[in-house]
C-alpha cells in the first residue's frame, strides 16, 4: 500500500467513504484485507508528480478502491453512477494528466513572462531622467535622455501644460480641477483681506523699498501635530472624528487656508483671497523680493500628522494619499497665482524669533519634507535669507529639530553672510547689527499693516452686528 502511505490522511478518508457502499461487516473486512494485498503499480517520479495535481492527483487511488468495492458488492446491486464515471476517467487518466500538466506549465510560463515585463518596466522608470518644467522634481538641471520620454515632452504633445490647471467643475461643497484635485469647501470661512508688503532686497547705500500687493506669492507647508490614531481600518470612524475636530478647530481660529486630512482629502478653510493665521513671525525671499510675517503673503497648507526630525512619511507622519493631495493642490495654487517654486517652503524654514534673533521659533518640517514628491525643488538646499541677509543665528535646539546636523542651505547662508561682511568692510557681528535694523524696519511696516487690517475687520464685524 505504498501509494496510500504517501498521503495517509486522504487515503483513510477515501477508504472510509467507499467502504460505506458495503453493508455487510464481513464484506468490509474482506475489502480492507484486499486493499492491503493489492499491488498498485508504478511509484516512479511521474507518478509522484501526478499526486500534486488538483483533483486528478487522487484519481488513481479512488478508482482502485472503487474497483474493490464493486467486486465485493452483491450481484443484485447496481454499480453506482459515480463509480462508473470514475472508471471512465481512470481509463482516460493519461490524457487528463497531460492536459493538466500542460495547463500548469502554461500558467508558470505566463507568470515568469509577467514578472520579467514588470521588472523591465521598473528598470526603465528608474533610469528615466527627472522631468523638466515648472513642476519638475528637483532643480531640473539634467537634460532628458534621448532614449526616454520626459514629462515635459508628454505635456507638449498632450497640449496640457502642467502650469495651466483650471477649475473644471464646481458643485455643492466641492471644486474639481483639471489635474484631478478635488477641494472640499464645506468648512470654508472668510478671513481678513489679504494685503502685504513686497520688500526689495537692500543694496549698498539704498533705503528699504517696498510696495503692497494682494495676491499670494507663496505656500507654507505645515504639519498639524494634532492627536493621532493608528492609520487602520479598525479605527476608521475615530480617524474621521479626529480629522473633523481638527477641521472645526482650524475654521474657528482661521488657522490655515487648506487642510489635508489623513485620507488625502483637501479642505479649504480660509479663502485664498483672505489671510489665515499660520506663519507668525517669519521671513522668506525669492530672486528680488523678501516677505516678512508670511500670514498675508503666503497661503498656509496643513497636513494632518506629526513631525519627526528628518522624516516625513510613516505611521505617525504623513502618508501617500496626503502627498498626492498636496501635489495636486500645489499645482492648482501655483497655476492660479503664478507662484514660484522658490516660494513653496515649510514652516520650519521660515519661522524666526525677532526677540532673540534666533531661527526656528517653530520647527515643523525643518528637514525631511518630501519636496520632490510634490514636484518641487528641495528647499533644504536653498539660501535662508534670515541668515544670509539679516544675520539671524541658530542654536543646538534648532539643529536637533532638523535631525542633528547642518544642511547645505544653512551652510551656504552662513558663508554668504561672512562674504557680505567682508565686502562691506565690517566684522560679522557688525554686519548682523546693520541687517537686523533692516529686518526690524520691514517687520514694523508689516506689523503695522497687520494691525490696520485687524482693526478694519473688527469694525466690519461690529457694523454687521449692529
Amino acid at each position: 500500500m505504498q501509494d496510500f502511505n504517501e498521503q495517509p490522511l486522504l487515503s483513510a478518508k477515501v477508504v472510509d467513504r467507499y467502504s460505506k457502499y458495503l453493508e455487510s461487516p464481513v464484506q468490509r473486512l474482506k475489502f480492507l484485507d484486499a486493499l492491503r494485498r493489492i499491488e498498485y503499480g508504478d511509484t516512479g517520479f511521474l507518478h509522484k508528480v501526478t499526486l500534486w495535481l488538483p483533483m486528478l492527483g487522487s484519481l488513481r487511488r479512488r478508482a482502485l478502491v472503487a474497483i474493490e468495492v464493486a467486486r465485493l458488492m452483491p450481484p443484485s446491486r447496481k454499480v453506482p453512477l459515480n463509480f462508473r464515471i470514475l472508471f471512465v476517467l481512470y481509463r482516460l487518466r493519461l490524457a487528463l494528466y497531460a492536459c493538466c500538466l500542460i495547463g500548469i506549465i502554461s500558467l508558470g510560463a505566463g507568470a515568469i513572462y509577467g514578472v520579467a515585463r514588470l521588472a523591465g518596466n521598473l528598470s526603465v522608470l528608474s533610469q528615466t531622467d527627472a522631468p523638466q518644467g515648472p513642476y519638475a522634481v528637483g532643480d531640473g538641471s539634467r537634460s532628458a535622455s534621448a532614449a526616454t520620454t520626459s514629462l515635459k515632452d508628454v505635456q507638449a504633445k498632450g497640449g496640457l501644460p502642467l502650469d495651466k490647471v483650471w477649475l473644471a467643475e464646481r458643485g455643492d461643497g466641492y471644486e474639481f480641477y483639471s489635474n484631478g484635485a478635488r477641494v472640499l469647501t464645506g468648512f470654508e470661512t472668510p478671513g481678513d483681506e489679504r494685503r502685504f508688503y513686497r520688500f526689495r532686497f537692500p543694496r549698498a547705500g539704498d533705503g528699504l523699498e517696498s510696495d503692497t500687493s494682494t495676491s499670494p506669492v507663496g505656500i507654507v507647508f505645515h504639519v498639524s501635530e494634532s492627536d493621532k490614531l493608528p492609520f487602520s481600518g479598525q479605527f476608521n470612524s475615530s480617524l474621521n472624528n479626529v480629522s473633523r475636530a481638527l477641521l472645526e478647530y482650524a475654521r474657528q481660529h482661521r488657522l490655515y487656508n487648506y487642510v489635508i486630512d489623513r485620507f488625502g482629502r483637501i479642505y479649504r478653510i480660509v479663502r485664498d483671497e483672505d489671510v489665515s493665521n499660520h506663519a507668525g513671525n517669519s521671513v522668506w525671499g525669492d530672486r528680488d523680493d523678501f516677505y516678512v510675517n508670511l500670514n498675508a503673503s503666503f497661503i498656509g497648507v496643513c497636513l494632518e500628522g506629526k513631525y519627526t526630525p528628518g522624516k516625513a512619511v510613516g505611521p505617525e507622519e504623513i502618508n501617500e494619499a496626503q502627498i498626492y493631495g498636496a501635489r495636486v493642490l500645489t499645482a492648482v495654487l501655483r497655476s492660479k497665482y503664478g507662484i514660484l517654486d522658490r516660494n513653496c517652503v515649510t514652516h520650519g524654514l521660515v519661522s524666526v524669533n525677532p526677540s532673540n534673533h534666533l531661527l526656528g521659533y517653530h520647527t515643523d518640517w525643518l528637514s525631511g519634507f518630501p519636496f520632490e514628491a510634490l514636484g518641487l525643488s528641495n528647499k533644504n538646499s536653498s539660501e535662508l535669507i534670515a541668515v544670509s541677509e539679516f544675520g539671524f543665528r541658530y542654536d543646538e535646539a534648532y539643529l536637533t529639530a532638523a535631525g542633528g546636523s547642518r544642511w547645505a542651505g544653512l551652510e551656504s547662508s552662513d558663508i554668504k553672510l561672512k562674504e557680505l561682511a567682508a565686502t562691506g568692510g565690517t566684522t560679522l557681528e557688525g554686519m548682523r547689527q546693520i541687517r537686523w535694523r533692516v529686518f526690524q524696519q520691514a517687520y514694523d511696516l508689516e506689523h503695522r499693516l497687520d494691525l490696520e487690517r485687524e482693526a478694519l475687520s473688527k469694525q466690519q464685524e461690529e457694523s454687521r452686528g449692529s
